[in-house]
Formats: C-alpha cells, sequence, structure tokens
C-alpha cells in the first residue's frame, strides 16, 4: 500500500492526476479507512480541477484517523475552488488549530483569504508567517510574494519571489510575477484623478451645513452670544473637517478656477467660524464674525448650486 501511495504522490507531482486517480481509485475502494488515500485521491482530483470529488475525499478523510490538518486544508481549497469562500476560511482555519506549526496550514488560509473581500492584510500576514515556519519552501515564498503583489508592497513581492526561485529554478509562476513586479515598479505612478461628482456632492454637504448652522448660530446669539453657543459651533466645524476631508487630494481642487473659488469661500467661512468659536471661549460677545462667516457660506453655497451641486 505504501508503495502504491508513494506512486500517487509522484504521479500528481509529475502533472499526471488522471493516471494517480486511478491508481488511488482500486485502493480506496479495498481500503476505505485509509485517511491517507483519500487525502491522496482529494490531492489529485484538486490538480485536475476535480473540487467536488475533491471535496467528498476529503470528508472521507476527516472522519478517519491520520493526519490531523490534511484532510482541513484539502477541503478548504475544494470549497475555495467552488466558491463557497466562507466554508473555505473556516476549513483552513480548522486545519490551523489543529496543526499551528504547520506551514502549509497558513499558506492555504492565506490563499483562501485571498478571495475574500477583505482578507488581503490578514492574508500577507499569514503568507509572512509561513514562510518565516519554513524558510526553505519555495512555495511559503510564492504565496507570500502573490499576497504583497495584490497590496502593491512592491519591494517584499520582489524579495519574496527572488527567494521562491532561489529555492526552485523551474518556477515559472515566480518567475513571470517578478517581471510583473519588475514592471510595475518601474512604471510611472498614475496621475491622479479628481472625482469631480464627489467633490460636488461633498461641497454641497460643506455648503448646507454652513449655511444652516451658521443660521442657527445667529437665531441662538441674539443678542448677545454666550460660551454655551461654543459647543455648537465646535460641533459645527468637527462635522465640517468630517466632508472636507472627503475633497482630497486638495491640490487638484484648484484645478478648476470655479472649484478653486468655491473652495476658497467654504473655507474661509469654516476658518472664520472656527476662531470665533474660539474667541467665544475667552469671552467674545461680537456677532460680526459670525455674520461674515455665514455670508461667504451662502455665496459659496450659490456657487455650488450653480456649479454642479445642483445636478447631483
Amino acid at each position: 500500500m505504501t508503495a502504491v501511495l508513494l506512486r500517487a504522490a509522484d504521479l500528481t507531482a509529475s502533472g499526471k492526476p488522471r493516471q494517480a486517480i486511478d491508481l488511488l481509485r482500486p485502493l480506496v475502494a479495498a481500503n476505505p479507512r485509509h485517511a491517507e488515500a483519500w487525502c491522496r485521491l482529494a490531492a489529485a482530483h484538486l490538480d485536475l480541477g476535480e473540487a467536488d470529488q475533491a471535496l467528498d475525499s476529503a470528508k472521507r478523510a476527516m472522519v478517519l484517523e491520520g493526519e490531523p490538518a490534511w484532510p482541513q486544508r484539502l477541503a478548504a481549497l475544494a470549497l475555495s475552488d467552488l466558491g463557497r469562500h466562507q466554508e473555505a476560511a473556516v476549513a483552513a482555519r480548522e486545519s490551523v488549530r489543529r496543526k499551528p506549526g504547520d506551514w502549509r496550514c497558513y499558506v492555504v488560509l492565506a490563499e483562501v483569504l485571498a478571495d475574500a473581500p477583505d482578507g488581503a492584510v490578514e492574508a500577507f500576514d499569514l503568507a509572512l508567517h509561513a514562510s518565516q515556519l519554513a524558510p526553505t519552501e519555495a512555495r511559503a515564498f510564492q504565496v507570500l510574494g502573490d499576497a504583497a503583489l495584490r497590496m502593491r508592497d512592491w519591494g517584499t513581492a520582489e524579495h519574496a519571489y527572488r527567494s521562491a526561485i532561489k529555492l526552485d529554478p523551474s518556477d515559472a509562476d515566480s518567475k513571470a510575477n517578478l517581471a510583473t513586479v519588475r514592471r510595475r515598479r518601474s512604471a510611472k505612478p498614475a496621475p491622479l484623478q479628481l472625482n469631480k461628482v464627489q467633490v460636488w456632492r461633498s461641497l454641497r454637504t460643506l455648503s448646507l451645513l454652513l449655511i444652516g448652522g451658521g443660521l442657527l448660530a445667529l437665531v441662538a446669539g441674539m443678542p448677545r452670544p454666550t460660551p454655551y453657543l461654543g459647543f455648537f459651533t465646535g460641533a459645527l466645524v468637527l462635522c465640517c473637517l468630517v466632508v472636507a476631508l472627503r475633497l482630497r487630494p486638495f491640490t487638484l481642487l484648484f484645478s478648476l478656477r470655479k472649484l478653486a473659488v468655491t473652495v476658497s469661500l467654504l473655507a474661509v467661512s469654516a476658518l472664520v467660524l472656527l476662531g470665533w468659536t474660539v474667541a467665544l471661549f475667552f469671552g467674545a460677545t461680537t456677532m460680526q464674525p459670525l455674520v461674515l462667516s455665514w455670508l461667504c457660506a451662502v455665496v459659496g453655497g450659490a456657487l455650488v448650486y450653480v456649479g454642479g451641486g445642483r445636478k447631483r
């Protein structure tokens, strides 16, 4: 039996998974409680792209005594190929729990999480840990390079692919990916683009905050403002700051004259309001800065309405 398993492993590794399957099927039929045989069969099905059969074989191995994490790793890969990414992550995490010192478990979990919408960062950390556990395994560095490439960490990606190629000079995938990394590192960064729809929406929100909030402050401050009004205007300035962060990159806002004038007026309005808020806490009682801030906001809001805010 050992000789058959070794032969099947060699066939799978040499790119002949169909022959490995033909060799293993009679073996598992005669020995249905042999976990390694089911795992070898699942691995061969995976190499052939038969995820359903691979998952069935991995499940058979799970209920048998044998290598504690291998069936979970195989099941995770099969589930990922089937597009069942959440279940794949659960199976991969279970393999890590069962055998936390096995670098292959971290590699599989990293591969599975790479397909998840928010899994890129964790996949990178897991792949890095795998490469630290197995510094002589090319596969660990290949997965690390893939994770770094997705995160546009060109330096780590290049180092990882170089390490993988050094450990396995025949690794064509790492060579191709290394060429991709070098090409992207040498390429000029794409020029920043101004998202005009978002800019006009943000300016509209900003103008409404300054006009509406300023008007409320004017009413509340009559006939004589008190320091308590500063808490309201301070909160108003903070809200404006949050909205203003959506206008980045700020340098591009002045590329268009209409935008430059509008942004300048709203910025003056917010800054004057901020200054008046600080002055209130020091006992100021004048309303003139608030009136100036509100007028700037009104003019800026009118420009937003005319310039594009009303269309969005």
